[in-house]
């Protein structure tokens, strides 16, 4: 089995030196006690794609990668649309969960200049590692809001090599595979495919068939992950009352979703 072997020192540090005491600072803001999640795919500087998104949810808090529960799937079905099974590496717009939407507080947040340095730091590092990137992919306000207030996305602006997708959880689900349809019709000649058999830039329906999603292959998980992991929606928040003294708000239930671990 493969694992991912995890950021090259230069990015690792800088993971280790983000501005965790900004995010602490907005305790009702943050769901502070899982941790910051940093990333998902290659750091190795092969990847060809860029994506940028918002937050991580209860599977990324689990997994500790980014874009592995229903979001994540639905995106890894995308990239497939487009040939793309690994050249790719994935960031938020934000380290930690959050509570509510990315609104007005959140934007000011990310306009901080610690929080705005950092993430933009951390972009710039992410396009010097990797010099065949040919696409930027944001999903949702906040990537699209991160991507806007980014300096060095303007060459990417300039050849149009930026696409701008619906949150791939937003409601009606109609309405993202309509945006996502007319994205990716425009976005096969920007790609070099890692297999170009698997090329198909076309949505069929007006909600997501099981052949537009993908599974998180194993290779994005730190070792030992279980093969189930990155298949299906494997953690939940508790939507009502938890076990008595359980806080609720911090808690996730999850499963394993198949019988290999």
């Amino acid at each position: 089995m493969e694992w991912d072997k995890g950021p090259p020192p230069v990015i690792r540090q800088h993971f280790e030196a983000a501005p965790i005491n900004e995010y602490q600072s907005l305790p009702n803001r943050f769901r502070l006690p899982w941790g910051p999640i940093y990333y998902r795919g290659r750091m190795d500087g092969s990847a060809r794609i860029l994506v940028i998104g918002q937050d991580p949810g209860p599977s990324e808090s689990v997994a500790r990668r980014i874009f592995v529960g229903t979001a994540g799937q639905r995106v890894q079905g995308f990239l497939k649309k487009l040939g793309i099974t690994r050249s790719y590496v994935m960031v938020n717009a934000l380290l930690y969960s959050i509570f509510g939407q990315f609104n007005n507080q959140l934007k000011d947040f990310s306009q901080r200049p610690a929080v705005e340095t950092w993430r933009n730091d951390l972009l710039d590092l992410l396009v010097a590692h990797n010099p065949n990137l040919q696409l930027i992919l944001t999903c949702g306000n906040a990537g699209k809001y991160v991507l806007e207030n980014w300096a060095g996305a303007a060459p990417f602006r300039s050849q149009r090599r930026v696409s701008y997708l619906i949150h791939p959880t937003a409601r009606p689900v109609s309405a993202v595979i309509e945006n996502w349809k007319n994205r990716i019709s425009r976005l096969d000649n920007f790609v070099t495919p890692d297999d170009p058999t698997l090329v198909d830039p076309t949505y069929a329906g007006t909600g997501f068939s099981q052949s537009d999603l993908a599974d998180i292959p194993l290779h994005d998980f730190g070792f030992g992950a279980p093969e189930w992991m990155g298949t299906g929606r494997i953690a939940k928040r508790y939507t009502t009352r938890p076990p008595a003294g359980t806080d609720r708000y911090n808690t996730i239930l999850y499963r394993a979703t198949g019988d290999q671990g």
